[in-house]
């Protein structure tokens, strides 16, 4: 299972997203690849696999090993794959909130790349993700680099709608929509099950509520707890705050968000006629764990809200 950057599992085969994939080939090969990209949609949907496979199509054009378009699957014995795996491909770039937020200098780094003569004809590709968590400053610094890229630069954005993204970013980008209905999720999810080898047997009532990447990352870390079944809705929170405290991954506040929407779920389904009171509890809720990621509150400040809503959260 290969890692790239970020800790997000990579998978060498596109499942689901070929229709997108093909729709971009056809812009490149066009000479028409827009530089600026901005993928939108729900995490976990496959915005960043899809760049990656793509990155990868691009890149080996032409060379030993290439992109499989045929099957959508990337040849692990490509040299563009080993290279960006190794951090070593001057073609990739890859920036991430996923931790900490982008600073200045982050963006400042990425323009001194730039100035550099290229090694090679290739074009360059940078992917930003979670692009919506840029602060002010580093937003300017993007807009001063994505205003006039060189022949060769392309950007890739990536909008996973946490949050309002900033105006100026989203004009200057040709936004595509990433849409997946249900059937297209589950058949994804199944696809990246077997690809991945995992049991999904606790979270199968889970698939309706978050993208499938983000579920096959829920279940790999919850087969590493011991009697996880066993667990109440405040133990399992405890666990998850505690791994985000140390990791700083915010994968494990989206985890808790999930089970809360679950658990609203089922509340409203026995209790349609209060549906604006649940909806201002859940809202609240899913806002103070906003705050708690982004505000550093304690744990004990989220375990003492849900304990003061025991008749919501269970």
């Amino acid at each position: 299972n290969t890692k790239i950057k970020n800790n997000d599992l990579c998978c060498t085969q596109l499942f689901g997203l070929n229709d997108y994939f093909n729709d971009f080939v056809e812009l490149y090969n066009n000479r028409k690849l827009p530089k600026v990209i901005l993928l939108t949609g729900e995490k976990g949907i496959g915005k960043f696999t899809l760049s990656f496979h793509l990155i990868n199509y691009f890149l080996t054009l032409n060379t030993n090993n290439p992109y499989n378009k045929t099957y959508n699957t990337i040849n692990e014995n490509n040299q563009v794959y080993k290279n960006i795996l190794a951090n070593i491909c001057d073609n990739y770039h890859y920036i991430s909130n996923y931790h900490n937020s982008i600073s200045v200098e982050d963006v400042r780094n990425l323009k001194k790349k730039f100035s550099k003569t290229s090694i090679n004809t290739l074009p360059r590709f940078t992917v930003i993700d979670d692009v919506e968590k840029l602060n002010k400053n580093s937003a300017n610094a993007l807009l001063k680099l994505i205003e006039e890229p060189s022949d060769f630069d392309f950007f890739i954005l990536i909008y996973n709608k946490s949050q309002l993204l900033i105006e100026t970013i989203k004009s200057r980008s040709l936004e595509t929509k990433i849409f997946l209905s249900k059937q297209k999720k589950n058949e994804i999810f199944n696809n990246l099950k077997n690809f991945f080898n995992v049991n999904d047997n606790f979270v199968i009532k889970y698939k309706s509520y978050i993208g499938p990447g983000t579920l096959i990352k829920f279940i790999n870390y919850i087969e590493t707890l011991d009697n996880f079944e066993e667990k109440n809705f405040y133990d399992f929170s405890l666990i998850l705050l505690d791994q985000f405290k140390k990791t700083k991954d915010k994968t494990y506040v989206e985890f808790i968000k999930l089970l809360v929407e679950v658990n609203f779920y089922n509340i409203l389904k026995k209790n349609s006629s209060e549906i604006l009171k649940i909806t201002e509890v859940k809202n609240n809720i899913m806002k103070l764990l906003y705050q708690y990621q982004n505000f550093n509150l304690s744990n004990n400040a989220v375990l003492e809200y849900f304990k003061m809503y025991s008749s919501y959260v269970r």
